[in-house]
C-alpha cells in the first residue's frame, strides 16, 4: 500500500512539474501577456502548407505599426528552436513570424524537387507580413539559422521580384549568401541592412580559400576575401583590411557587420551572445518599438521551464508504469521483492564484464562513422528522413553486435557458471509479453496527450536545446511506425544487456551510471576527437562531407539517450524483472523525438543543404 501511495505521489508530482513548465514557459514566451502568440498555418505559391508561430507586441497596432522580423530555424530542426531569438525580439515590441521551412515541424512535406520553389515556406510568411495591418512594411526582416539563412536568401531573389519589395534587413545566423543548391545571392541584397553572425568554430559554413588556393578554416573568415567582399558592398577586396567582428561598414545609410562569437554552429541558437548581436542589429537597423538592453534576456527563463517539463515527463513515465504494476491488470508483471544483483566473484567473470563493455563502445564508436559514410543522406521514398534512417541503422549495428557479445558470454562462460536466462527475465511468457506492451503503449499514449496539451492550450513543449519532445502531426505516427523497428531493436537488447547480464555488484550502486557511461562511450570518443581537434586546428577531425560536418552534432542528444535511458530500465526492471518494458518505452519516446525534430523529404533521396 505504501508503495502504491508513493506511485500516486510521483506520479502527481510529475503531472505538476509538467503543468508548471507549461504555464511559465508560455508566461516568458508572451512576456506576461505583453505579447499575444498564436499558431498560423499558410499554404504558400506551391500549395503547400506552411506553420508558422506569430508573435504579436501589445504596441503593435494599426495606428502604430512595428517592425516584423521573421525567424527560419536551420536543417534538421524546427521553428521552436528560433524561441530564444523570437522571444526576445517580440519582447522589444517586434511582430516576429517564427516559421517551419517544408518538411520541418509542422509544415506539410514537399518532394526534392519542390522544397526550393517557394523559399522552403518562408515567402509565404513575407507576403503574410506585407498584409498585417500592424505591421511597418518598410521594416520587414528575415533571419535564419543555417539552412534558414539560405531560406532567407531565396526569400530576397524571391522579394527582388516584387514590385515593391517588402525585405529591407537580413540577419544571417551562422549562414551566409550562398543557399543550400549552391546558388550565389550576394548580389541580391542591395539596398538591405544585411549582418552576419559568424561564428568561429562552425561546421558547416565559412570554408573559404585564399589568393593561393589553401584552405582557410572558419576562426579565420574575416581575413578572407569574400568577408571583405562582403562588408564592401560586392565592391571586391581590394585594397580592404581584415575585417573587424562587430564594425559597421556603412554605404548610402545602410550599413554591414559581421559579428564572430567563439561557439559552434548548434550553439548560435543557445547563446546569449549571439542573441544580442540579433538585438543590437535590429535596433540599429529599424530601432526598437521597446527599446531593453541587449544584455538584458529571459529567454534562459523559458529554457529552464521547457526543461523543467522534460524531468516531469521522465518521472512521469516511470512513475505511471510503477503504479499501474499495483492494479490488478498489470500486477502480472510485478515481482514480490526487489531483483537482486548477480554477484560477480572470480576474475573470469569481471574480465568478461569489462572486456564486453569495452568491445561495445569500441563498436559503438567505429559502427557509426561507417554509418556516417554509407547511410547519411540515403533516404529511400519508405525512408524520407535522414537522420532516423541514419540513427536507427546505427542502432541495429550496435544492437546486433551487443547480441554476439551475449551469446559469447552465455555459452563461453555465463552457461557453466550458474547463469539461467529465466531466473534473470530474458525469457517472457506470452501472456506478460503481450500486458508489457499494452502498459509501454499506453504509458507513451499518455505522455503525448500531455505534450499535445501543452501545444494546444500553452504553445509550449519540453526541450533542452537540442534534446526536444514536441507536439507532432498525424504524418509523423506513421514515419516513427517506419523507423521504430530499428530503435526497439537496439533498446530491447540493451536493456536486456544492462538488466539481466550486466546488472551485479561490480560498481557497487554505481553500476547503472558505470553501465550508462560505456554505453555513451563510444559517442563520447567520437565527438571528443572531431572537437579537440576542431578547437586546435580550426577544423574538424573529420569533416569533408556534409554527413561528417553534422556527425558529432547528432551524437549530443543521443549521448544523453544512452546515459540515461540504463537508470530508466533498471528502475523498471528491479521492480517486475521484466527487461522489456521500459525498453519498449524508450523506443518509441526517442523514435518520435528523432522523427518530430528532423527534416521529411517525400520521395526520398539525397538532399543538398547547407554546404558553403
Amino acid at each position: 500500500m505504501k508503495v502504491k501511495k508513493n506511485a500516486k505521489f510521483w506520479v502527481c508530482l510529475a503531472l505538476v512539474l509538467c503543468l508548471v513548465s507549461m504555464i511559465m514557459a508560455s508566461a516568458v514566451q508572451g512576456s506576461w501577456g505583453r505579447v499575444k502568440v498564436s499558431e498560423l498555418r499558410l499554404v504558400d505559391k506551391s500549395g503547400y502548407e506552411v506553420s508558422t508561430l506569430l508573435y504579436k507586441p501589445a504596441n503593435a497596432t494599426a495606428d502604430t505599426p512595428a517592425p516584423c522580423i521573421i525567424t527560419v530555424e536551420g536543417w534538421y530542426n524546427n521553428k521552436e528552436m528560433q524561441d530564444l531569438y523570437s522571444v526576445e525580439y517580440a519582447r522589444r515590441g517586434y511582430v516576429v513570424i517564427a516559421v517551419d521551412m517544408h518538411g520541418h515541424g509542422d509544415s506539410e512535406s514537399t518532394d526534392a524537387n519542390g522544397l526550393y520553389t517557394s523559399a522552403v515556406g518562408l515567402d509565404a510568411a513575407v507576403e503574410l507580413a506585407g498584409t498585417l495591418p500592424y505591421v511597418d512594411t518598410a521594416k520587414i526582416a528575415v533571419t535564419g539559422h543555417s539552412s534558414g539563412g539560405a531560406a532567407c536568401d531565396m526569400a530576397v531573389a524571391i522579394d527582388n521580384e516584387r514590385e515593391t519589395p517588402l525585405i529591407s534587413a537580413v540577419l544571417y545566423e551562422a549562414s551566409t549568401w550562398v543557399d543550400d543548391t549552391g546558388v550565389d545571392h550576394s548580389a541580391d541584397l542591395d539596398g538591405r541592412y544585411v549582418g552576419i553572425i559568424a561564428d568561429l568554430y562552425d561546421e558547416f559554413f565559412y570554408w573559404c580559400t585564399d589568393e593561393n588556393g589553401n584552405e582557410v578554416v572558419p576562426r579565420n573568415f574575416a581575413t578572407t576575401a569574400d568577408a571583405k567582399n562582403f562588408v564592401n558592398f560586392n565592391n571586391g577586396a581590394d585594397g580592404m583590411e581584415d575585417v573587424v567582428p562587430g564594425k559597421y561598414y556603412e554605404q548610402d545609410g545602410l550599413f554591414r557587420v559581421i559579428y564572430q562569437p567563439s561557439c559552434t554552429h548548434p550553439w548560435v541558437h543557445f547563446s546569449a551572445t549571439c542573441v544580442g548581436y540579433g538585438i543590437q542589429f535590429f535596433e540599429d537597423a529599424f530601432g526598437a518599438p521597446n527599446p531593453i538592453d541587449a544584455d538584458n534576456q529571459v529567454w534562459q527563463w523559458k529554457t529552464a521551464f521547457n526543461f523543467l517539463g522534460l524531468v516531469g515527463i521522465i518521472i512521469f513515465v516511470l512513475a505511471f508504469m510503477n503504479l499501474m504494476l499495483d492494479t490488478r491488470y498489470f500486477g502480472i508483471l510485478k515481482v514480490e521483492s526487489e531483483v537482486p544483483a548477480l554477484q560477480v566473484k572470480d576474475v573470469k567473470g569481471k574480465l568478461w564484464f569489462w572486456i564486453s563493455l569495452a568491445l561495445c563502445a569500441l563498436f559503438s564508436g567505429l559502427s557509426y562513422y561507417w554509418t556516417i559514410v554509407n547511410v547519411y543522406s540515403k533516404t529511400t521514398p519508405f525512408f524520407v528522413q535522414t537522420g532516423p534512417l541514419t540513427m536507427g541503422v546505427w542502432c541495429v549495428l550496435c544492437g546486433v553486435f551487443a547480441i554476439i557479445v551475449l551469446l559469447l558470454y552465455y555459452y563461453a562462460y555465463g552457461r557453466k557458471n550458474g547463469f539461467d536466462p529465466a531466473a534473470r527475465g530474458v525469457t517472457i511468457s506470452l501472456s506478460r509479453l503481450w500486458r508489457t506492451v499494452v502498459l509501454a503503449v499506453l504509458t507513451t499514449a499518455l505522455a503525448f496527450i500531455i505534450l499535445f496539451f501543452a501545444d494546444y492550450f500553452f504553445k509550449s513543449d519540453f526541450r533542452l536545446w537540442v534534446l526536444t519532445l514536441k507536439a507532432f502531426d498525424a504524418d509523423k505516427v506513421i514515419i516513427g511506425l517506419k523507423y521504430l523497428p530499428l530503435f526497439l531493436l537496439f533498446y530491447v537488447v540493451n536493456s536486456v544487456s544492462f538488466n539481466c547480464f550486466n546488472y551485479n555488484n561490480i560498481g557497487g550502486r554505481f553500476n547503472a551510471a558505470l553501465l550508462g557511461l560505456f554505453n555513451a562511450l563510444g559517442a563520447l570518443v567520437f565527438i571528443a576527437i572531431q572537437y579537440v581537434t576542431f578547437f586546435s586546428t580550426g577544423a574538424l577531425k573529420w569533416y569533408s562531407t556534409e554527413g561528417f560536418r553534422i556527425s558529432g552534432i547528432w551524437l549530443y542528444p543521443a549521448c544523453i539517450y544512452l546515459f540515461v535511458t540504463p537508470f530508466m530500465t533498471r528502475f523498471i526492471y528491479k521492480k517486475t524483472k521484466n527487461p522489456y518494458l521500459c525498453a519498449i518505452v524508450n523506443a518509441i519516446l526517442i523514435t518520435m523525438m528523432a522523427v518530430a525534430n528532423t527534416c521529411t523529404v517525400l520521395g526520398g533521396g539525397a538532399v543538398v543543404a547547407a554546404n558553403y
